[in-house]
């Protein structure tokens, strides 16, 4: 098959597009033909992928917004495809992966931590106004063939929102490199990343990762520390892109030097392998990949109801589940949970079933049903 897939970049770090990287070589590797889309590229040649530049104004997030959504338009058009699947909120496709969910749910939920005066500035901006129009063209009837939720909580947030038939939503999980992100690498890296981190060996270790520190509930994690077992010896580690500095200051000054900041790394496998526990308390997340990856490493996974992620995680078994995500102390509660004592039993039990629970999700999972997903397009394309 001859397959488009549009995403606005690739970067080197970023758990949704190292899933969009890994699915093209996924489908490239099968024999298919992928066309990327991309207004910036960092991959490097392969067999049965081509890049296409997608010029974008890159002024500010509106004119980078719009006008990558009308060039890609144009240039979709020059040429025929089997299935065109967008991974951007654009006005022309067959198959629209909602792989960051639905955007007036995040507006919703990211009121709920504003004040007023900061929800009325949000509302009204030009750049949260223009995705939504795009968001609302994209989900009326006849500008889609299918809709993909990487979670069901997108699939509800979705058909919230828009009236959208439940024929036309389908859920498909993303998958995650089992042997990338794997217990053994602890025997591997576990003490002399530690030892570059300053980090004791007995010392409990939470592991955050995600870029926009917002979305991603940072700041109600430093204030989480305040309420975190003042008798175990513990840190927490935040790998990112976000002001650092300004987040900080959430957390009580004699705490300060327990935290970590480093910024995004390719070799992300080796940070896991250092931590105890993982923990995410984002206010929106569609899914969060970082979640199957700790989970894929044998960390119990501390996140929120807001995450699709708790799709799959069973609360006290492999994971933790917050409840409200703008409660330190209830973030913090699920926490000391995993680090009551040294060597905490529960939590080596709930890292043994979290990396049971990510073997469900190996990457030929998510690349066998959205091939499933095209074959079905094709066959009634062309009866």
């Amino acid at each position: 098959m001859k397959i488009a897939v549009v995403r606005q970049k690739y970067a080197l770090y970023g758990g949704a597009e190292n899933f969009s990287l890994e699915f093209i070589r996924q489908l490239a590797g099968a024999g298919h033909e992928v066309h990327i889309f991309a207004n910036q590229w960092t991959g490097e040649a392969e067999t049965n992928i081509f890049f296409h530049k997608v010029p974008a104004i890159r002024v500010n997030s509106w004119l980078r917004v719009w006008s990558f959504a009308w060039f890609v338009r144009r240039l979709l058009k020059r040429e025929r495809f089997d299935v065109i699947q967008s991974h951007e909120r654009t006005w022309r496709q067959d198959v629209y992966r909602a792989g960051d969910g639905c955007h007036r749910e995040w507006l919703e939920q990211r009121g709920k931590y504003l004040s007023a005066f900061r929800r009325l500035t949000m509302q009204c901006s030009p750049f949260h106004r223009l995705v939504l129009k795009i968001e609302r063209a994209l989900f009326a009837p006849g500008n889609y063939k299918k809709i993909v939720a990487i979670s069901d909580l997108v699939k509800k947030n979705i058909q919230k929102h828009y009236a959208i038939p439940d024929e036309d939503v389908v859920v498909i999980y993303n998958g995650v490199d089992l042997e990338r992100f794997h217990p053994d690498n602890r025997a591997a890296h576990r003490d002399a990343l530690r030892e570059s981190l300053s980090v004791p060996k007995d010392a409990v270790l939470f592991l955050c990762v995600g870029s926009g520190f917002e979305r991603k509930g940072v700041r109600y994690l430093m204030e989480a520390t305040q309420y975190l077992d003042k008798k175990t010896d513990w840190r927490i580690l935040v790998m990112g892109k976000g002001n650092w500095t300004r987040y900080l200051k959430y957390a009580p000054e004699e705490l300060r030097a327990r935290l970590i900041y480093r910024e995004p790394v390719k070799d992300l496998e080796r940070y896991y392998s250092a931590a105890d526990a993982f923990v995410l308390p984002s206010i929106y997340e569609p899914f969060g990949n970082v979640n199957l990856e700790a989970l894929a490493a044998g960390l119990p996974v501390v996140t929120t109801r807001f995450c699709g992620a708790a799709d799959i995680i069973e609360h006290g078994k492999n994971g933790l589940i917050v409840e409200n995500p703008g409660d330190p102390e209830e973030i913090a509660a699920n926490m000391n949970r995993l680090m009551v004592n040294k060597g905490n039993k529960e939590r080596e039990e709930m890292g043994r079933l979290a990396r049971i629970l990510a073997e469900k999700f190996p990457p030929s999972r998510n690349t066998g049903a959205m091939l499933r997903l095209y074959e079905e397009l094709s066959a009634i394309s062309c009866p």
